[in-house]
Order: C-alpha cells, then structure tokens, then sequence
C-alpha cells in the first residue's frame, strides 16, 4: 500500500512538471503565428486525456485486480513520450546558453526558413546577453516590491 501511494505521488509530480515542461517547449519551437493554437490543443489534449482515464478506471477498478491494469495503463503513454523524446531536437534557447549557437542555429533551420531561423537566433542570443548582464535573479526579489 505504501509502495502504491509513493508511485501514485512520484508520478503525479513528473506529470505535473511534464505539465509545464511541454508548454514551454512548444512556445519556443512553434512560430509565433500557432503557439496560442498550439497550447490550446495540448490543454484539450489533457483534458480528454482525463476524461478517458476516468472512463478506463470506470470500467477496470471494480474487477479483480483491475487496478493493476490501470496502473499497467498508466506506463504506456508514459513509454510512448519516452520513446518519442529521443527523436525531438534540444530547444535552441538551451543551446544558446550554453554557449552551442550553430546547433541552435541547425535546430530553427530544421523548423523555420533561412531567414526567420537567423533572426530568431539572433534575438534569443540577445536576449540571453542581457538576461546575463544583468545578473542572475536572487530568491529573496519574489518579496520585494
């Protein structure tokens, strides 16, 4: 039982940072044109995710050892984004950071045209330059005015 509750908290945790996680790396690989769509059809993508895990639990719970088929169920989305995470490019903001701009670069040249992928880099290199300059936030400035 206690083995039980431990995974149901751990993977609620994951999906919850899987949660935020997805959003933001959409916004920065999706053109500016489709993010709203975008992260409209992801939050109804998880909306019908939670009606169907309502429905499956439905029918599966009351059978004997239903709920391990339910849990069993839980891990194949979860194998699918696992699977599939290894085909998805790192996100150029990330390769900006670290200092990596002509894979940043490779990775808009794979989803923009030569032109929007050099601006784009440009800007994020900009903006990190500045985020940089002036200095890494503190924890105590979410308390001050």
């Amino acid at each position: 039982e206690k083995q039980l509750l431990v995974g149901r908290f751990v993977s609620g945790m994951a999906i919850g940072l899987l949660s935020a996680v997805i959003v933001l790396y959409q916004s920065e690989l999706a053109p500016a044109s489709m993010r709203g769509a975008l992260s409209t059809l992801y939050q109804l993508g998880i909306t019908f995710g939670i009606l169907l895990a309502a429905f499956i639990d439905q029918f599966l719970v009351e059978r004997d050892e239903g709920w391990r088929v339910v849990m069993a169920a839980i891990c194949l989305p979860a194998l699918l984004l696992l699977v599939g995470m290894i085909c998805l490019p790192r996100s150029p903001r990330w390769l900006v950071q670290k200092d990596r701009r002509k894979d940043a670069l490779r990775v808009l040249l794979t989803i923009r045209s030569e032109e929007e992928a050099v601006k784009e880099e440009e800007e994020i290199y900009q903006e990190i330059q500045k985020s940089r300059e002036e200095g890494e936030p503190e924890w105590i400035e979410l308390f001050q005015g």
